[in-house]
């Protein structure tokens, strides 16, 4: 017996001898794993490669029959006509194949179009052998109508009536409140609130200007006869919202402090020819932490209006300062301090009252006190 051997009970040998071969074995078995996980990713890769391609060429099919369709819509005359494309001109039945180079292959262009009443059906398809020589295809179809090119232009040209999808059927400046006077469709009749109850503003639907100022103490502002109860005041509006933010610290973004009483008043400025006429409303939302205003400035074919709005009594401006929201800087054309030659109506033109001494916050300028105020546009 070999030093270092023993045998079993059954007569084989233990020890170091018996154990040879079996880290060649384990290495085998360990290539053979790897070598079929190898295998397993070259095919995925395979796979994930052609999938690419196919999803490449797809969209080049695509864009190739996308093309063709367009193609035949770029008429620009029904009847043919020489030197230019007409819808006459598309012929019918199935149309000449044709090949198109694309960046890995060739695809095949096939048209097929059938007539319809005042319509031409269209069938496009478009196919190609992949990498593995597989048939792959796309099919678009489409309807071309027999219109006149000419008239497209008309989509973009306003009805005469007015601006389409007006609300309640009028210009956007004619507050929501408006309503419509009996036997003249085209004016609103509105009380601005805040005014003598018998105050009311005549509207021009079309346009939003204010045509008249009547006097109309009956409860239903529809009946309104304009030729019996209005003068012509031809005038733009100016509306907004006044909010209220008191402490050290204002807050412009949601001011919860509590309305008190003001005034509001357009001051002509320059060669504007009159101020104009403002009527201040608390909003009923508890708690009273805002209020309404509307503003009536002069306006004719002859004269601007140049000049601002500006809060005072009974405000006392002893005590609160006037921001101005949206920067209310000059040259902001949305909401300046100074209206220059105004020319439309203009809404969210608001405003906040602060204490006074207090730094306007943030999206807001100070306005008053009214020394704070830039000086009057130079004469043009």
């Amino acid at each position: 017996m070999r030093r270092g051997a023993l045998r079993s009970p059954g007569g084989q040998l233990r020890g170091r001898n018996a154990q040879r071969g079996v880290s060649l074995v384990e290495a085998i078995v360990a290539m053979a794993v790897m070598a079929f996980g190898m295998m397993a990713i070259v095919g995925l890769q395979s796979t994930l490669r052609l999938n690419a391609d196919i999803t490449k060429q797809r969209a080049e099919a695509v864009r190739i029959a996308e093309d063709a369709i367009e193609a035949w819509r770029a008429f620009s005359v029904i009847e043919t006509t020489a030197g230019r494309a007409a819808y006459d001109d598309i012929a019918l039945g199935a149309l000449d194949d044709i090949a198109v180079a694309g960046s890995n292959t060739t695809f095949t262009l096939k048209r097929t179009v059938s007539p319809g009443p005042g319509w031409k059906a269209i069938r496009v398809e478009v196919s190609w052998l992949d990498r593995t020589g597989q048939a792959q295809s796309i099919t678009l179809s489409s309807i071309i109508g027999r219109s006149d090119p000419a008239v497209s232009g008309a989509l973009s040209v306003l009805a005469s009536s007015g601006p389409a999808s007006l609300p309640f059927g009028r210009n956007p400046a004619v507050p929501a409140g408006a309503v419509p006077v009996q036997g003249d469709r085209t004016k609103s009749a509105y009380r601005p609130p805040g005014a003598p109850e018998a105050t009311v503003w005549l509207f021009d639907n079309l346009s939003g200007v204010i045509t008249s100022v009547c006097n109309f103490p009956g409860n239903d502002a529809s009946l309104l006869v304009p030729a019996d109860n209005c003068l012509d005041q031809p005038s733009w509006l100016i509306t907004g919202f006044v909010r209220f933010s008191f402490g050290p610290f204002p807050d412009a973004t949601t001011p919860t402090g509590e309305q008190i009483p003001l005034g509001m008043f357009a001051i002509a400025i320059g060669d504007a020819f009159a101020n104009g006429e403002c009527f201040v409303a608390p909003v009923q939302d508890p708690p009273l932490t805002y209020s309404s205003y509307l503003c009536r400035v002069p306006q004719s074919a002859a004269a601007t209006w140049t000049g601002s709005v500006l809060l005072g009594p009974p405000l006392d401006l002893d005590v609160f300062d006037i921001c101005r929201y949206s920067n209310g800087a000059l040259g902001n054309i949305n909401h300046p301090r100074v209206y220059v030659d105004l020319d439309r109506s203009l809404s969210d033109q608001n405003f906040l009252v602060v204490d006074q001494g207090v730094v306007c916050p943030a999206g807001t300028r100070r306005l008053q006190p009214p020394e704070l105020l830039p000086p009057p546009p130079p004469p043009a």
